[in-house]
């Protein structure tokens, strides 16, 4: 070997190192194109080793090997440029591939254009001497004249995109010092240097760096066990070439017994164990330096996958996309920014900055927009500063991306379209976005990209699913679940419920037409929304009724902002025109827990009558429904007519005397039952809308037994099964009536469950506990309590004591133990007397 041999055998590792290394990475048009560069340097830096030392099977055949590698390189350079700079031009790929393979096969078996060199030997040395002709020219203007397109192209292609120039100046720089090596074999001074096959590496080597600074290379290529085991092969291989000379001698000169036939089997062994020693330390090496944060951010990633894929709120996955990104790249500031429609601005959704300016947005015709939309891959800003797009951006986005330090923008797509981006940030200007970032941030986006997608369209779904339509507010079925909700956490506070009851909107529609009177509706949907804003939840309750969950609130801070809501709805149509016919005004309604209140039920209930009175005392009118348990001043509502019950007397008198000439023990019990029940309100501190209700009601609650036949009614002996079934029918039959009365409707709910118990066993709807209207419950205890001191003509008057013991024993069964307490305690503190038999007050325990 000559005294630069080792400079070819350091040149081949180095390249078949670099093949292993692309071979094993994900394959593109520019990842393949330089592994065919790598191989036609292999081939012609190895021919030309091998043709040198004279290898086997002779000289000319590696002369042939080296010569084909030697210009299918300038073809390769030629084919990795174009694919390099994005070109597309298989037609002349192919003429300078087929022109190529002509002229290198026509030289083959005659040498006609470049014939194999002569073998001779000077002072014992082997010296090949070249016999060059004009032919030879030929050769070398195909490779000339493909060098020389190739260069066209980079040419062109710097003009049109400066991005390009700084990405291609390394492979540039390669290009001209590998010429340049090539040139410099004939100066003497050189003569038997390689200097060409010196100058091929560095042109390898900033090709690869060219690579890097595309980020088309990952360092996690350079983990797999066969290229670990491919590098400490070639170590060892070189290392034992230079050393087991010395080391022979060494060993015939110390141990002459391991001299002579042993030595070649200490030198395998040695060969072996340093072998094995290289591929660990080599192991050991990517594994602290690439393995350790590649798979960092595999797992990082896989976790990242498992969460989103469990998440359906887009709140969480925007999280998670933060802290994702944050823990696999050196960013010091994350921005999601999305698009909530086809043409709207990327506006930011998310930081991981809470105290960061979220107003930066990218118009949807943004240069940066259409450079992510083109392709898959993230921008970094720093190279799009260079082109000429950039350059057409408004000054006002540029000074945005610069005062956030955005160093690179990721994509979010969705089935090739852009729906949001992703800005990596950095204060310091220092770029420290790397390949594995970079491919890192691609996969992240991709299951971004379809979590998101999921998310939005549940979102979409939920949406749809919880709201109105028309007004975009909360639908009934949603808003009992709210209220449930809020009930629960507001359980050591307040919470005011509204209801809201658009006056007259049949005659609305009539005089204006349905399509005036559902824009109506959504005006009153927009003012109800801005005047609550963040503090209380709406709802289309029902066709034209609206309604408010109001928590914390008291009862006059929710009256002051019903009075606003209903003061800005008078005004939608006061403009004029035909719309001043009929103005817009609502009855609403009022009712707190805990002061109006227990349960959700009796909120609704409550603030539904609330409506009723409001609609009774003339519309146009708010009420508030003032019931309470505890003792709290009622508040009245000024204006309201005083007795607004008194035009119904009427009615409820000629139905009484209806009874009356059935029965006049129903007469009288129903009168009873008016009396206790009224009492019984009182006390828990019923308004005087409310306890007058209660009193028709019970005046009308057994008015359905005008049905009944008098031997039911006055039998005597139990009740047969078919008998009792006759008169539980009396329920049913008393709505029947009540119903066609519209001015008495609003009696109906407590009339229908005076027979429920408060376990639920009682009839007609087996409701239990809250769930039964306060004032049936209220008709239930003054009903039995009446029933069981009356006389009748199939029983004894019960003695009130045993009456009391009756009423305690069936607490929490039949009745309402809160109600139950608070009659026993009327009738023993006297203000309430047995109507039935006032002498038996007499048997009252002692207080």
């Amino acid at each position: 070997m000559g005294a630069f041999d080792y400079i070819p055998v350091i040149a081949l590792a180095c390249y078949t190192f670099l093949f292993l290394v692309f071979l094993a990475a994900k394959k593109n048009r520019i990842v393949t194109s330089y592994l065919f560069v790598i191989l036609a340097s292999m081939v012609w830096t190895g021919g030309s080793f091998f043709m040198r030392i004279q290898l086997w099977p002779s000289y000319q055949f590696w002369y042939h090997v080296s010569l084909g590698g030697l210009l299918y390189l300038a073809y390769a350079l030629f084919y990795f440029v174009n694919a390099f700079s994005g070109q597309r031009r298989p037609g002349f790929c192919k003429f300078w591939f087929l022109l190529l393979t002509a002229g290198f096969v026509a030289n083959i078996p005659t040498g006609i254009f470049l014939k194999w060199p002569d073998l001779v030997l000077v002072d014992g040395n082997a010296v090949f001497v070249y016999e060059m002709s004009w032919t030879v020219g030929v050769l070398f203007a195909i490779a000339a004249g493909i060098m020389f397109h190739m260069i066209y192209i980079i040419v062109t292609n710097c003009k049109k995109d400066p991005v390009f120039r700084k990405q291609i100046e390394p492979t540039l720089a390669g290009i001209v010092l590998m010429f340049s090596g090539n040139l410099a074999l004939l100066i003497p001074a050189l003569k038997g240097f390689p200097i060409d096959i010196l100058c091929c590496l560095l042109n390898a080597g900033l090709m690869f760096y060219a690579l890097t600074k595309r980020r088309l290379f990952r360092l996690k290529m350079l983990t797999s066990e066969a290229v670990c085991y491919g590098a400490s092969l070639i170590a060892s291989v070189i290392l034992f070439y230079n050393l087991s000379p010395r080391f022979l001698s060494f060993l015939k000169a110390y141990f002459p017994r391991l001299g002579g036939s042993n030595s070649t089997l200490v030198l395998g062994c040695l060969f072996l164990i340093v072998s094995l020693l290289f591929m660990l330390v080599w192991k050991k090496f990517l594994n602290a330096v690439f393995i350790k944060e590649d798979r960092m951010k595999q797992e990082c990633l896989q976790q990242f996958s498992l969460t989103v894929s469990k998440s359906l709120r887009i709140r969480d996955i925007y999280e998670e996309i933060t802290r994702a990104v944050k823990a696999s790249t050196e960013a010091d500031s994350v921005y999601i920014c999305m698009q909530d429609h086809r043409d709207a601005p990327f506006s930011t959704v998310h930081t991981d900055k809470p105290l960061a300016d979220n107003s930066f947005f990218l118009r949807a015709d943004s240069p940066i927009v259409a450079r992510l939309q083109e392709g898959d891959e993230g921008l970094f800003l720093k190279e799009f500063r260079y082109s000429v797009a950039y350059k057409a951006m408004w000054d006002s986005e540029k000074k945005l991306l610069a005062g956030l330090g955005v160093e690179y923008i990721q994509p979010l797509k969705d089935q090739g379209e852009l729906v949001g981006i992703i800005l990596l940030s950095h204060k310091n200007g220092k770029s420290r976005i790397s390949a594995d970032d970079v491919a890192f941030l691609a996969a992240l986006a991709s299951v971004a990209s379809i979590a998101i997608k999921n998310s939005m369209l549940y979102e979409q779904a939920y949406r749809e699913a919880v709201t109105d339509e028309l007004t975009g507010l909360y639908n009934r079925k949603h808003f009992n679940a709210k209220m449930e909700e809020l009930f629960l956490s507001c359980k050591k506070s307040s919470l005011v419920l509204v209801l809201i009851n658009v006056d007259d909107f049949k005659l609305y529609n009539q005089l204006y037409g349905m399509a005036e009177g559902d824009r109506a509706l959504q005006r009153i949907a927009r003012v109800i929304t801005a005047s609550i804003g963040e503090n209380g939840v709406a709802a289309r309750y029902s066709g034209k009724e609206f309604a408010i969950l109001l928590p914390h609130y008291d009862v006059l801070a929710a009256k002051k902002l019903t009075e606003s809501i209903s003061r800005q709805i008078y005004s939608l149509n006061e403009s004029g025109g035909e719309y001043s016919i009929k103005r817009l005004t609502i009855s609403a309604g009022i009712s707190a827990y805990p002061y109006g209140a227990s349960t959700p039920k009796e909120l609704l209930d409550n603030v539904d009558l609330s409506v009723y009175h409001a609609k009774r005392s003339g519309k146009n009118a708010i009420r508030v429904f003032d019931t309470t348990v505890n003792g709290v001043k009622k508040l009245e509502e000024s204006g309201a007519p005083k007795y607004i019950y008194q035009e119904y007397e009427s009615t409820v008198f000629a139905l009484t005397a209806a009874i009356d000439t059935k029965d006049h023990y129903t007469f009288r019990h129903s009168n009873n039952v008016a009396y206790y029940a009224t009492s019984l309100g009182e006390a828990l501190g019923m308004n005087q809308d409310t306890i007058e209700m209660l009193r028709q009601a019970a005046l009308l609650h057994d008015v359905g037994k005008i049905g009944i036949p008098e031997s039911i009614l006055n039998k005597p002996g139990r009740l047969t099964e078919e008998e009792f079934g006759v008169v539980k029918g009396h329920v049913e039959a008393s709505i029947g009536i009540i119903k066609h009365l519209p001015s008495l409707d609003y009696v109906i709910p407590a009339v229908t469950g005076h027979h429920e118990r408060y376990d639920g066993g009682g009839y007609p709807r087996g409701i239990a506990g809250e769930n039964i209207p306060l004032t049936a419950r209220i008709l239930c205890v003054a009903d039995s309590f009446d029933a069981m001191v009356s006389k009748r003509c199939y029983k004894p008057g019960i003695p009130l004591k045993r009456v009391m013991e009756i009423l305690r024993e069936e607490a929490g069964k039949q009745f309402d133990p809160r109600l139950v307490e608070a009659f026993l305690s009327l009738l023993a503190s006297g203000r309430v007397k047995v109507a039935a038999d006032e002498s038996s007050l007499k048997d009252l325990p002692p207080q």
